[in-house]
């Protein structure tokens, strides 16, 4: 009698757990070539800015405010298409400031650009 009940409890755990369980659904990953999707949103597009690698060490907001541009901070994993992007990026926007401002600018940032 034992046996049969501890063969129906048995019975009934499994299929209350494969009746129950969360189901898998497994996730496609795509891999893109060349054009990789921009990782800062539609707003930071429009606007010039500083792309860094890592976390955010310090606030920008006076040097946005004076200058205009904003310092975007990703994570710290970079490709090699990441990290020409930000040299390419950061180049370009170091270029606006200089013919803008000079190169007061570098001192008011207070870090060394990615690309730099």
């Amino acid at each position: 009698m034992n046996f049969i009940k501890a063969t129906f409890l048995l019975g009934l755990i499994m299929f209350s757990t494969l009746n129950f369980a969360q189901k898998y659904e497994p996730v496609i990953l795509e891999a893109k070539k060349g054009d990789e999707s921009k990782n800062t949103s539609d707003k930071k597009e429009n606007t010039r800015y500083f792309l860094q690698f890592g976390i955010m060490s310090k606030n920008h907001e006076k040097f946005k405010d004076k200058y205009g541009v904003s310092v975007v901070y990703e994570n710290c994993v970079i490709t090699a298409y990441m990290s020409e992007k930000a040299k390419k990026n950061n180049q370009e926007t170091a270029r606006y400031l200089n013919e803008k401002y000079g190169e007061s600018w570098k001192k008011d940032l207070e870090i060394v650009p990615y690309g730099l």
